[in-house]
């Protein structure tokens, strides 16, 4: 990443682009979950077999991920992520036209294919144009966008369900997609010079992913990035069953506490971006961000184990740890690209991808053990204890990077 390009600020217009684009995969997700009773009658498919839409989706967007790193640092960050976008519109539009399971499955694939570009590219784009403060400010606003997605996208799909069918839904995924393409060729820039481009071929791509698995600074900051987002992926996959079977809320009633929570998150990335305005450095709101999230979360565990959790706290609780992350993915972000190699999309890509596979990972393991209320704080305060424990990995490994350059 090249210094002389790098400013102290972006417009607020490029910055809204780049939140769309941030946000399909979230649209993506979240605004088709109302319609899958629907989607599972039409096709005559069981609920599993539709919950297989969803998996799949998950898995385009870690593939689709790593095929964007190099393709960013060969040809600039524009023209993959407009075609990451018609790719998107694509899968969208045959989402809508499906009519069995099998062409639902390959059309959501192709979808995430081309969600995965809206993820990697706009970090790169950042990461060309401001420096750490301010990139970990705009990280913070596109998370926030992200989680403004979950409350919108469900009631947005619901609405569609009311007033169409379930394949009006695919038919809005592709017209926010044509928005963000017609937008995108207007504003999103060419932020890599030519200069800095590299070969695309094999050995140069492994090349420059070996560069980066063998910077332990970049891992350890990556895997604490993937832990933290494993730990809110853990809120979205659990939480339903704690508040509606243990507590015994509605649906509609847990709909509005997650409603909350989503709210919570966004409103700990403005108090994240207010400390950063004010001087505080970015690794420090991090771990402040961190220390929360893991404190509320276990004491929430050690509060469910000597009995005195009800209802009220319980939910407090949880809104405190899941707002934290506010505070969190924004700086780790920004402190992750800040060490990558040359290379910023092949960085990019490759975070992403740990992302999601640490969550799938993390997932799998807290899905073998008994549901309950106290297993959703347990892991919580789990997934936050390593994330503060790899952390602590990347400062020690760039401390002893910076004592041997002096000596050396």
């Amino acid at each position: 990443m090249s210094g002389a390009t790098r400013s102290s600020g972006l417009g607020w217009a490029l910055i809204l682009l780049l939140a769309l684009l941030t946000a399909l995969d979230a649209m993506a997700i979240d605004m088709y979950l109302p319609g899958m009773p629907a989607i599972a009658q039409e096709l005559g498919a069981s609920p599993g077999r539709i919950q297989q839409t969803l998996s799949i989706f998950l898995a385009g967007l870690a593939i689709g991920q790593g095929f964007y790193g190099p393709l960013l640092d060969r040809y600039g960050r524009r023209l993959p992520l407009l075609i990451g976008v018609v790719i998107f519109v694509v899968g969208s539009i045959f989402g809508a036209l499906a009519t069995s399971v099998e062409a639902l499955l390959l059309a959501r694939f192709i979808q995430a294919l081309g969600a995965a570009a809206g993820l990697v590219a706009p970090r790169a784009i950042v990461s060309d144009l401001c420096d750490m403060k301010e990139s970990a400010r705009i990280f913070s606003l596109l998370m926030q966008v992200m989680m403004i997605a979950p409350i919108v996208a469900p009631l947005l799909g619901s609405y569609l369900l009311i007033h169409a069918d379930w394949r009006a839904i695919f038919w809005m995924l592709a017209v926010l997609g044509a928005m963000g393409m017609v937008w995108g060729l207007k504003a999103i820039p060419d932020s890599l010079p030519v200069t800095q481009r590299v070969p695309l071929n094999p050995g140069h791509i492994l090349r420059a992913y070996g560069r980066e698995l063998s910077s332990k600074v970049f891992m350890a900051y990556t895997g604490s990035g993937g832990f933290a987002l494993a730990s809110l992926f853990v809120y979205i996959s659990g939480s339903a069953f704690v508040f509606t079977q243990h507590f015994g809320l509605t649906p509609a009633v847990f709909s509005y506490v997650f409603a909350g929570n989503s709210i919570s998150l966004v409103m700990g990335g403005f108090v994240s971006n207010y400390l950063l305005r004010v001087g505080m450095p970015t690794a420090r709101v991090l771990v402040l961000g961190l220390v929360i999230h893991t404190l509320s979360a276990l004491l929430l565990y050690v509060a469910v184990q000597i009995g005195v959790a009800s209802l009220p706290l319980y939910a407090t609780m949880v809104a405190i740890a899941v707002g934290s992350l506010g505070m969190v993915f924004g700086n780790v972000t920004a402190l992750t690209m800040n060490v990558a190699g040359p290379q910023a999309g092949t960085a990019a890509a490759l975070m992403g991808t740990f992302h999601y596979l640490i969550s799938a990972l993390v997932g799998y393991v807290v899905s073998l053990a008994s549901p309950g209320p106290q297993t959703l704080p347990l892991a919580i305060g789990g997934c936050g204890l390593i994330a503060l424990l790899l952390y602590w990995a990347a400062t020690r490994c760039r401390t002893g990077s910076r004592l041997v350059d002096q000596v050396a």
